[in-house]
């Protein structure tokens, strides 16, 4: 992706390359999509960020919107619980 986006029902895996800026990921809700897996990557030095604050951290605690840092080769796998998209692996 090379602008910020919203997720699609019929894919999981995304590779940001918007450059110039955090590129915002616009999430389903997450009560829609107990379960589904969703693997995020930047091969950019932007920050990726949900559009809501629904992303919880890989260490747990309040959701918020975070999900990668401004370092390009940065990844995520995020989780539905139900209620947020949880961080459950990352690097």
């Amino acid at each position: 992706k090379t602008a910020d986006f919203s997720v699609a029902d019929n894919e999981n895996w995304y590779i940001n390359n918007k450059s110039g800026s955090t590129c915002t990921v616009t999430l389903p809700t997450a009560s829609s999509y107990t379960g589904r897996e969703i693997m995020f990557k930047t091969i950019q030095a932007q920050t990726v960020v949900s559009a809501s604050s629904n992303v919880v951290p890989l260490a747990g605690g309040a959701a918020g919107t975070a999900m990668l840092a401004a370092t390009a080769g940065k990844w995520c796998v995020v989780v539905s619980n139900g209620t947020n998209w949880e961080i459950m692996a990352a690097g």
